[in-house]
């Protein structure tokens, strides 16, 4: 029997003559913990121009905010699989709403510049603890379409979070009052959590596993090809869209000649893109094949960037904006799923926690190091290195082994 087609310890229930599956309660409680990490994956981005203005920041500087959050992200990622193991899902859950509440509680109260670093450490925390649990929890559904939901809720709340902004902007009021909405969030967050994963395991927590060392599953891990191929693909993948959601709104406003409030709101296109896009190719008649169908869309997404790039028209920006991000919805769940199907579900936990744990390299370095390099040349050149990390990815979709048979 498959484990994922009846969860070991979740119960369904029944509303009327409706009888909820039990993957769909954890579907649910998993997709309100990714729709928070999202909130905060943009807000840094479409914040930054005020950050940089409160405290009066050069490019260099202010840069460390993506540093910040990779630190807390990757402490997560490091601990995810061993602290599931030991404090269970919905453990590690709580955890992450209380570190993600505590950072977003401090930066509310517009402190010194190194109190905001930290705080952005803490939120990375419980969002790096959302994302790798979550996502492993997901990936034991073994669906990429399930998986496309999972992440149009990460696209939804982070098309959510420019919007915001750029409404506060407009109306003059302070950045800093922004992060009263994710602390909010996370505290409903954590009050769902609590009841709906109460009763969770995952299918590797099995008594078959649960002896097996953390150091046998490393080993057995690195053994894997797919291991090798899907890395540089999330790295890449987690670099293009960070590159474009953190930067764009600075890139719009100094050298397209956007407004303030505008280029939040064409950010939050780039957002609506990305979040139709997954949730387009999460629909049952809808398939992208492993290589050819994700090499096509990355070639169609660096042909979207191409044009707003070279083409001065105000209303062609926001179609291209929105195209570039439906174009680059699909990609991490399609990495992920391609992952986790050639995995064994005893093995998936660590697995995901590290794939993910290295794609925060592209996610944390990929905008530092634009941000420095911008700080030098200029953003003008943020367009073309967005095509060339998509042409890159493109160039590794090929060398994605065939899925074997296992039990």
């Amino acid at each position: 029997m498959n484990p994922i087609e009846s969860p070991p310890c979740v119960s369904g229930f029944r509303l009327g003559n409706i009888f909820i599956e039990d993957k769909f309660i954890i579907l649910f409680g998993s997709c309100m913990g990714v729709f928070a990490v999202g909130v905060n994956d943009t807000a840094t981005g479409a914040n930054l121009p005020s950050i940089q203005e409160y405290y009066h920041l050069p490019y260099a500087v202010v840069s460390l905010v993506f540093l910040a959050g990779f630190g807390g992200y990757l402490i997560s990622c490091v601990l995810n699989s061993m602290l599931q193991s030991a404090i269970g899902t919905r453990g590690v859950l709580l955890m992450a709403g209380f570190w993600y509440a505590s950072g977003s509680l401090l930066i509310a109260f517009a402190p010194p510049f190194p109190a905001v670093i930290a705080g952005l450490v803490l939120m990375g925390l419980g969002g790096g603890f959302y994302d790798t649990c979550l996502t492993s929890v997901v990936s034991h559904f073994e669906s990429t379409k399930l998986m496309n939901v999972f992440y149009s809720f990460f696209g939804f709340g982070s098309l959510l979070s420019p919007f915001i902004i750029g409404a506060l902007a407009k109306a003059g009021i302070s950045w800093n009052v922004f992060y009263w909405i994710p602390f909010s969030l996370s505290v409903s967050i954590i009050i769902g959590h609590f009841f709906l994963f109460k009763n969770y395991k995952a299918p590797s927590e099995d008594g078959s596993t649960e002896h097996q060392g953390l150091h046998e599953k490393f080993r057995k891990m690195m053994r894997m090809q797919i291991i090798w191929i899907g890395v540089p693909l999330t790295i890449l993948g987690f670099a293009i869209n960070n590159i474009l959601g953190n930067w764009l709104t600075s890139y719009l406003i100094e050298v397209k000649g956007s407004g303030s409030d505008v280029s939040r709101y064409q950010l939050s296109v780039y957002w609506a893109g990305l979040t139709f896009g997954r949730v387009f190719f999460s629909l049952p008649f809808i398939y992208v094949s492993e290589r050819i169908g994700n090499t096509l869309l990355l070639v169609t997404l660096a042909g979207a960037i191409t044009i707003f790039w070279t083409m001065h028209l105000t209303p062609l920006d926001w179609i291209m904006v929105g195209s570039a991000g439906f174009c680059l919805g699909p990609n991490t769940p399609g990495i992920i799923s391609i992952v986790s199907a050639r995995v064994p579900p005893s093995l998936r936990g660590i697995v995901i926690s590290v794939v993910i744990g290295c794609g925060l390299i592209g996610a944390t370095l990929g905008p530092l190091i634009f941000g420095v390099v911008a700080g030098k040349v200029g953003l003008k050149i943020l367009p073309p290195v967005a095509i060339g990390l998509a042409c890159l990815s493109g160039l590794i979709f090929w060398l994605v082994p065939p899925r074997e048979k296992r039990d």
